[in-house]
């Protein structure tokens, strides 16, 4: 049986105490081979037995539907066996996951890479049918046996934990479902019963010994079991045998209900004996059971201490704060016992300090700054103990974790052994040897760090281009994005009676773009180890991440620099001409002013809907106004003064009424480079399509992959950010060209 629980605990530290999985099958009937995808039931409601660590026992576990999370592009990834140690283990993506009739379910979308084209061949010829999900409990209320709670409107009987809410982290495709967790359900719940004295048969006092001993002083407030233990306790207190009482009349005998002395007498003896013999039977059991759980939890030394606790209960609490303790004090290298807890502790530690150094660096020790971006509680409570250590210095500690004494090795072979293991550094005799991972390495803790910089870098930059231009919707691929412009409907006719109301036309326009991946990268060599190069965790990530805002805003703005030619074969700033009945480009001379603004002003309020299916211009007005004032870096201090002043800036009268207050103003210098004196309004994008922005699903934000590449003996960070912009509507964006 210990075999089995050590298994069962070695799979558990395996795989990550915060993962949980489950495994279903896929829907073969909706297998689209030319799409590469299929539909799978990646969640239900069903009971499935798992491992409840804070009781050391097995206890159904139940996932609720309606307290699933995913992200919010409704996309994880879609990995080979819950392996994720590398980007090769990843044969693609989960995509459009639903919630519905007590069930999660998915399109697995498999990848065109040669690891995913075997295991996507495996599955058409119907060998692989099963998948699994990883998930992250984030709230689990137990009910007890016996008992019965209502969840989401569902009601369950205990022993079962109900996780009401709960984080889908990835979905796995499994060769054989059940075998995954095989290993994990090696604990036999029928095996080790851990039960407390108070789920024990219930002891029940005869009620004449009860009212003896009372009389022979034990507190009539004890329970029945109680009583039992006092009386054991006590085993002098029925010594002396009661006073005989007078001899009843012989017609009175005959009602006599009570034992005489003597029959009294054995009664307490015997009731004695089986007390103490129940007593020993229970403090045998209770003790077995305590061994059994201090040997499954590690802790065999503690097991004396338990036998003296009131039930298991107290025990497990006890279990609970010696592990605590030991996992506190305990050196991040030491016996082979505590080595493990010992090395991970370590990495929390190390992970949480060089994204702090890292943080701090980013926003030059602004502690506000530092509790916006990386927030105190999410950060490792010893953390701090690394806040004056050095790269290297971190490295040595993480190499001297793994069991390399590092006393005699070379900052070369350090750095290295951190970075790629001790072979690669030429160490002989080390614990982790071949077996090494570069997901367990020194570099792939600083990936935290990295991308925590890159994205500071990222929201540090001004993202111009929000507010005047509109986010679409994220393409899920790279191909053309087709965006309809449905004509305008026109004002509302006269409605005749017992005739059917006039149906609108529309003239449909269409606009075509495709999102282009961008991409850069950084090597993170051993030699920055060596070197104490902590600038490669903080200034050049924050530089990767500014470069991606930068570029964001670069393609945005280039629509309106670049004047591109729209649908109606005229360009996006035009006078009347062609299909245009009403211009948004006005040329000459002037810097923003009442006057000029006026003018713009007018213009887009005046601006008609799609034109007719003839060709004609729309009758219907639709009274557009401006909300932003877009400006090159030349022009930021004169549309500042018209914006801000209470009164009209070029009159010379006092109060008189300054119409620009309304707008908010928008300095974006990318202007500059086309033109120093262009000026433009735009309206709410809300209202009408101007610019819009669109990304790939999944890169909002840019995104950090990492490659570990053991000829070079540097790890590459590539910082990526697919996006793309068009133009769609020249109504809502009028155009001074200033000279």
């Amino acid at each position: 049986m210990r075999k089995r629980v050590r298994e069962a605990i070695q799979k558990r530290e395996d795989v990550g105490v915060d993962m949980g999985y489950r495994q279903l099958e896929v829907r073969a009937s909706t297998l689209n081979v030319d799409a590469r995808t299929i539909e799978a039931t990646i969640s239900t409601e069903s009971p499935v037995p798992m491992p409840d660590w804070s009781r050391m026992e097995m206890v159904p576990e139940v996932l609720l539907s309606s307290g699933a999370e995913f992200p919010k592009s409704r996309q994880v990834p879609f990995l080979d066996s819950h392996n994720r140690n590398s980007v090769k283990d990843q044969l693609g993506s989960a995509r459009e996951i639903t919630v519905g009739d007590g069930k999660l379910s998915s399109r697995l979308n498999f990848s065109t890479a040669a690891g995913a084209e075997d295991a996507f061949k495996s599955v058409r010829e119907g060998h692989v049918t099963d998948v699994s999900v990883g998930y992250e409990v984030l709230k689990r209320s137990f009910v007890k046996s016996g008992e019965a709670k209502t969840f989401a409107g569902r009601t369950f009987e205990g022993p079962v934990n109900v996780v009401t809410k709960w984080k889908l982290r990835e979905v796995s495709l499994t060769p054989i479902g059940a075998d995954a967790q095989a290993k994990l359900r090696g604990l036999d719940p029928a095996a080790i019963q851990f039960r407390s004295l108070s789920e024990k048969e219930e002891f029940k006092m005869n009620e004449e010994l009860r009212k003896l001993l009372e009389a022979k002083g034990m507190p009539a407030t004890l329970t029945d079991d109680e009583a039992q233990r006092w009386l054991v306790k006590n085993p002098n207190a029925l010594a002396d045998k009661p006073e005989p009482k007078e001899e009843p009349k012989r017609e009175e005998r005959k009602e006599q209900t009570l034992p005489s002395s003597d029959d009294l007498a054995k009664l307490v003896a015997e009731a004695t004996r089986k007390a103490i013999a129940a007593d020993r039977e229970t403090r045998k059991a209770f003790e077995n059971d305590v061994d059994q759980l201090c040997e499954l939890a590690d802790v065999p030394e503690i097991a004396g201490v338990c036998r003296d606790l009131q039930d298991i209960a107290a025990v497990r609490t006890k279990i609970k704060e010696h592990k605590a303790a030991q996992a506190e004090n305990i050196p991040y290298s030491g016996s082979v016992r505590v080595l493990s807890m010992g090395a991970d502790r370590l990495k929390a530690d190390l992970r949480s300090a060089l994204m702090l150094t890292a943080c701090r660096n980013a926003v030059n020790g602004n502690e506000a700054k530092l509790e916006k971006y990386y927030p105190a509680a999410e950060r490792s409570k010893t953390a701090d103990s690394f806040r004056h250590a050095t790269l290297f210095d971190m490295a040595s500690e993480f190499v001297r974790s793994m069991g390399v004494a590092t006393l005699g090795l070379t900052r070369e072979q350090v750095a290295i052994c951190a970075m790629f293991g001790p072979e690669k550094a030429q160490i002989r005799g080390a614990r982790d040897g071949g077996a090494y991972h570069s997901t367990g390495s020194f570099a792939n803790l600083t990936l935290d760090a990295i991308n925590k910089s890159m994205m500071i870098g990222y929201s540090e930059v001004p993202a111009t281009w929000r507010g005047p231009m509109r986010q679409g919707q994220s393409a899920t691929d790279f191909k053309q994005i087709h965006r309809m412009q449905i004509g305008s409907i026109p004002n509302l006719p006269v409605w005749n009676d017992s005739v059917r109301p006039n149906m609108a036309s529309f003239a449909d326009g269409k606009e075509s773009y495709a999102v282009e991946a961008r991409s850069i990268g950084v090597d993170f060599g051993y030699k920055l180890i060596v070197n104490d190069d902590m600038s490669a965790l903080t200034n050049t990530p924050m530089k990767l991440g500014d470069s991606a805002a930068r570029t964001v805003n670069a393609v945005a703005w280039s629509q309106v620099t670049s004047n591109p030619t729209m649908r109606d074969a005229v360009a996006l700033f035009s006078d009347v001409t062609g299909l245009r009945f009403r211009k948004n480009l006005t040329t000459g001379a002037g810097a923003p002013s009442t006057t000029t603004l006026g003018t713009l002003t007018a213009l887009m309020r005046l601006m008609r809907g799609e034109n007719t299916p003839e060709g004609a211009e729309s009758a219907d007005i639709l009274n557009l106004s401006p909300s932003y004032i877009v400006v090159p870096a030349a022009l930021e201090t004169t549309a500042k003064v018209l914006v801000n002043s209470v009164y009209d800036p070029a009159s010379t009268g006092a109060a008189t009424f300054n119409p620009a207050t309304s707008l908010q103003v928008v300095v974006e210098p990318l202007l500059d480079a086309a033109s120093s004196t262009a000026w433009y309004l735009f309206a709410e994008p809300t209202r009408v399509e101007t610019v819009e922005v669109t990304f790939l699903a999944g890169q909002e934000t840019p995104q950090v992959r990492s490659v570990m590449d053991e000829h070079t003996l540097a790890a590459t960070y590539y910082v990526l950010q697919s996006v793309a912009a068009k133009a769609l509507d020249h109504r809502g964006i009028q155009k001074h060209a200033g000279a």
